[in-house]
């Protein structure tokens, strides 16, 4: 009986594990000692555009970005030696398509009973959008810094700024050049000065006969 009971929980314990994988909101993997992926969800699938059994036939050195490669290497290294617990990094894959993703990356070792490394647990989030915003702002300040420097030439009758040489309303400068959201409002003296003007047309449009 008690054994039984045993296997059923067991079971039930695999199962639950299976289902929180497979339908994890982010990426999640099980990967080899040597880099190749023992098991991979669907949300890994989405991030890096493989179907699951091209990139069961991988390993995360193929996608990984050579320029990222060897810090994630000496990462992994050090947790199968158990200097570490485990390890986080912002790295990059390359997507099926061939365009760069860029993922946080959380990783931990499963051990036996010896202590030997039995596999990776990897999870892995997709910041890609967080990334270009984050570029997007850096090119925003530095275009910041270099008006900064310079003096900015300003026709008050067009109301547009002098860019690189080039004449642009002030509306396009904000938006394009220091990624600032715009929305259409009026200020006080604004709408003090377009009631006067109706007021004015009132006032000048001839009697009804």
């Amino acid at each position: 009986m008690m054994r039984e009971t045993l296997s059923t929980d067991r079971f039930e314990a695999d199962a639950l594990f299976r289902s929180a994988f497979e339908f994890a909101a982010i990426g999640m993997a099980l990967v080899a000692p040597n880099g190749r992926f023992l098991r991979v969800n669907r949300s890994l699938c989405e991030i890096t555009g493989y179907p699951g059994k091209e990139l069961l036939k991988r390993t995360f050195q193929d996608i990984t970005h050579p320029d990222d490669l060897n810090l994630d290497l000496d990462y992994a290294g050090r947790l199968l030696r158990g200097e570490i617990e485990t390890y986080q990094m912002e790295k990059r894959y390359f997507h099926k398509n061939g365009l760069i993703v860029w993922i946080h990356l959380s990783v931990s070792l499963v051990r036996a009973d010896d202590s030997a490394p039995l596999f990776f647990i990897a999870q892995i989030k997709n910041i890609t959008d967080r990334k270009k915003t984050e570029e997007e702002l850096r090119k925003a300040v530095a275009e910041i810094e270099k008006l900064r420097s310079g003096l900015l030439k300003i026709c008050a009758w067009t109301k547009q700024i002098e860019v690189n040489g080039r004449w642009v309303p002030v509306d396009e400068f904000l938006r394009d050049f220091l990624q600032l959201k715009l929305t259409h409002g009026i200020s006080d003296r604004g709408l003090a000065l377009y009631e006067r003007q109706c007021k004015g047309t009132e006032r000048s449009r001839p009697p009804k006969d």
